[in-house]
């Protein structure tokens, strides 16, 4: 058995050392196999599900939680719209978002609405849209939302890289933000690596069960995709790539500039939630 993130890992066939699996949900959490890990390299491992290699990993706190914050708080014209044609409200937001450029146009989402797990560590760092101008639209922070999210993403794979075995080069997402197609383009062009999801909607349940066939002989560790089909979803794009590049730069530097005034900021809320509601 194991955590969930571990054997939804299990289920989109990683069986050896190097593969890697972004699961995007609620929160996210980037795992991959290796046979030693290095915990200065601010990752967290355990036993893998099979085998005898760890199962490295680390993740952020709110994922597909600051997608769904940011629609509900800000995006009632295109809830409206949805419920008027039938159209999933993420769907229309994607299409505004899709006119976007990489980058949002000079705005940075810093997805720490809960703190921050990996590689941060810090349970009072807040989150922040960085670079605001009066000709930002909602599709600017809804791409910058989702980009956010991916960027630290990037920040758990360049952690992860550091590690004993190289990775896998492709990147199998699952989880609902598999369901976007402008996501996993997004993910591509920021890690640099093509993105792979599962066609089947399956994820640790299915897991769970290859595990138990492992374990009775119905199947062997090296049968890898038996039970799923594995599709491609999306190839980074070199011009794209070298734009998200210097935005990751630029997202990682925030934190850091940032980590005082947030821990200022998280005092006053607390003295508030004592205090309770203003009347």
């Amino acid at each position: 058995g194991g955590v969930d993130a571990a054997v939804a890992t299990y289920a989109a066939g990683v069986t050896e050392p190097g593969h890697h699996v972004a699961m995007i949900g609620t929160s996210m959490c980037w795992g991959y196999v290796a046979p030693t890990a290095d915990a200065g390299h601010g990752l967290i491992a355990f036993p893998y599900v099979i085998g005898d290699d760890l199962y490295v990993f680390g993740g952020a706190a709110t994922a597909g939680a600051s997608v769904t914050w940011y629609r509900e708080q800000f995006c009632q014209a295109e809830v409206a719209e949805g419920r008027a044609t039938g159209r999933d409200p993420h769907a229309i937001l994607e299409d505004y978002a899709a006119a976007v450029p990489p980058g949002s146009d000079g705005v940075v989402f810093l997805p720490y609405l809960m703190g921050e797990r990996s590689p941060v560590w810090d349970g009072k760092a807040s989150g922040a849209f960085v670079g605001l101008n009066l000709f930002h639209t909602r599709a600017h922070l809804y791409r910058a939302v989702l980009e956010g999210v991916t960027l630290a993403l990037r920040h758990n794979m360049e952690s992860g890289a550091k590690g004993s075995v190289p990775l896998e080069p492709r990147l199998v997402v699952v989880g609902g933000a598999a369901r976007s197609d402008l996501w996993m383009q997004i993910i591509a062009d920021v890690t640099g690596y093509p993105v792979w999801t599962i066609e089947e909607d399956v994820e640790a349940a299915l897991g769970a069960a290859r595990i138990a066939a492992l374990g009775v002989g119905l199947i062997a560790r090296e049968d890898r995709d038996s039970w799923i089909t594995l599709v491609e979803r999306a190839s980074p794009d070199a011009a794209r790539k070298a734009r998200y590049d210097t935005v990751f730069g630029i997202y990682a530097g925030l934190y850091p500039a940032l980590q005082n005034s947030m821990h200022a900021l998280a005092t006053l809320r607390g003295i508030a939630t004592r205090e309770g509601p203003p009347r």
